[in-house]
């Protein structure tokens, strides 16, 4: 599934403006708010980065299982999810209930229309604080809230933790893709990401 989006800057300022019908917005870029609404739209002040590690840019290993596809492990707001890489989505694409579980749930988000291989679907933009993956952080990060097909959000019939295929919580994106080298060798069943 790939987002007809560009990506948002990592790093923008995010306001929070509401419409004379009480629906809120967010939005990185000032002048895309009306004019009868600018006044009244409030710079939100930017997550602050928890202290983390010195950034290295040494590979993280990925979940290579033959005939599946490639999962990377994340997390949002301290709770662990798995996602597939899909460098063919615009956007990372994450399941309404996991952005729940994260407690980011009660954001509004911009209604928008996502196409994909399986057609056109109603999503959410949302916007989450952070985003951990292999050691970096980034954000904020204005991602897709979209109910994943059951054949993706099935678990493991015995039950175990381990991840499977079918498994996932969502997608990891070209928005955060863009900020590692992807390597996959293919030879050897090995995928790395590496921080540029």
């Amino acid at each position: 599934m790939a987002g007809c989006l560009s990506a948002a800057p990592a790093l923008a300022e995010l306001y929070k403006w509401t419409d004379a019908e009480g629906v809120v917005y967010y939005t990185s870029d000032l002048a895309s708010i009306p004019p009868t609404f600018r006044d009244t739209a409030t710079l939100l002040s930017t997550p602050q980065a928890r202290p983390a590690p010195a950034a290295t840019n040494e590979p993280t290993a990925l979940r290579v299982t033959p005939g599946a596809p490639i999962i990377a492990e994340a997390r949002l707001n301290g709770v662990p999810l798995t996602l597939i890489v899909d460098t063919g989505a615009d956007r990372t694409v994450i399941a309404p209930e996991v952005i729940a579980r994260a407690g980011l749930g009660d954001q509004t988000g911009r209604p928008i229309q996502v196409v994909g291989i399986t057609g056109v679907s109603t999503a959410t933009l949302v916007t989450i604080p952070i985003l951990e993956v292999a050691g970096a952080r980034i954000g904020p990060l204005v991602v897709i809230a979209h109910a994943l097909p059951p054949t993706l959000r099935a678990t493991r019939a015995d039950g175990s933790s381990e991840t499977s295929p079918g498994s996932v919580d969502g997608l990891l994106g070209r928005d955060v893709l863009d900020a590692f080298t992807l390597s996959v060798d293919t030879a050897s069943g090995r995928a790395t990401l590496t921080l540029r």
